[in-house]
């Protein structure tokens, strides 16, 4: 048997997005560096026609013609279009979605071709707990399990811990500004801090707006202090970049009501910046059990802000919280994201 072809079929390539799909850049160009797998990749929106129908039909040609030439496998990364080009010339199809799609409404149109996706090609996704729900929910015939990865090279800490105010401790969020992340619970979550603790917000979406105004006007108890001058509104940093935001925060947090196995969780523990995290999804899989005291349930403001207290006061703490995930991350490095990888195929 020979070593396997595939076609990666990507929504957009943006070597500058501050999303996830930076990981599959990374991914692909270490694939393309070895010699048991033949990769091909597919922009979806780099196709020359914008018109959705048309973009779609030029999709399935070139998939067709990809086929033809002895591209068997199809993976695919979200794009719906991508996932039905690919089962359409009679590929094998790999569907990658980690979250928790049934927990958020979506259009009658979309939810029915979601369903059909799931139920036609091949989910990939993670960890089992995680695929066994969409098994359970959306009816997914066969599935396989792929570890988030982080490079470890990039994250980890090359000089002991600075600040960027030296009188101020730092809690950082990274993520999409959705309700699906729980950026809104950020400015609540802060309220519960005095002037020496900057919560940092990094990140574009459709809470910012809403996030504007509460940061504004969100009334706290200690006189003389207002809220807009501890949480800052960062915007969006291109993933490459996000590196020295976490090499220079105390903690990071993740109160999101919804997520698969995270890869801002790993980011932070490679980064050496202990996290406090809502226990959804797959996260209670992916932090080691030392640190799943640091988990909350969505929404427990309360519980997010006595756990970073916690942190920021007890440095023996601390510092173990610090090590434990260090060398966790190691657990996920790229190296076993390629081997998973390539291993779906064969």
């Amino acid at each position: 048997m020979g070593k396997p072809k595939v076609v990666y079929i990507l929504p957009f390539y943006d070597e500058g997005t501050d999303t996830h799909l930076f990981y599959n850049y990374l991914l692909i160009r270490q694939l393309a560096e070895r010699s048991d797998i033949d990769i091909s990749v597919v922009v979806e929106r780099d196709q020359k026609f914008k018109w959705p129908p048309l973009r779609f039909l030029e999709l399935i040609f070139l998939c067709f013609k990809l086929r033809v030439s002895g591209f068997s496998n199809f993976y695919v990364h979200y794009s719906y279009y991508g996932a039905l080009a690919g089962w359409l010339v009679g590929g094998r199809t790999f569907y990658w979605n980690r979250g928790m799609p049934w927990l958020f409404k979506r259009g009658f149109f979309e939810e029915a071709v979601l369903k059909f996706i799931l139920r036609h090609t091949i989910l990939v996704t993670g960890p089992e707990s995680l695929a066994k729900e969409y098994q359970s929910r959306y009816g997914v015939k066969e599935f396989r399990v792929l570890s988030n990865w982080v490079d470890i090279k990039r994250f980890i800490p090359t000089k002991p811990r600075s600040q960027i105010f030296q009188d101020k401790r730092i809690v950082l969020f990274v993520h999409h500004l959705s309700k699906r992340k729980g950026a809104d619970l950020v400015p609540e979550i802060a309220k519960g801090f005095g002037e020496n603790v900057e919560f940092l917000i990094i990140g574009e979406g459709p809470e910012r707006e809403n996030l504007k105004l509460e940061i504004r006007n969100l009334p706290v108890r200690q006189a003389g202090w207002k809220l807009e001058k501890t949480v800052k509104l960062l915007g969006r940093v291109p993933n490459k970049e996000i590196i020295k935001y976490f090499h220079v925060s105390d903690v990071f947090i993740m109160p999101s009501r919804e997520e698969g196995s995270p890869h801002v969780i790993l980011e932070a523990m490679a980064s050496g910046t202990p996290f406090v995290a809502s226990d959804v999804g797959g996260v209670r899989e992916l932090v080691p059990k030392e640190l799943k005291g640091f988990l909350c349930e969505p929404e427990d403001i309360k519980c997010f802000q006595e756990r970073i207290k916690t942190l920021l006061s007890d440095k023996a703490l601390y510092d173990k919280a610090r090590a434990i995930g260090l060398a966790h991350a190691k657990n996920f490095d790229i190296a076993r994201g390629v081997k998973e990888f390539v291993n779906l195929f064969n």
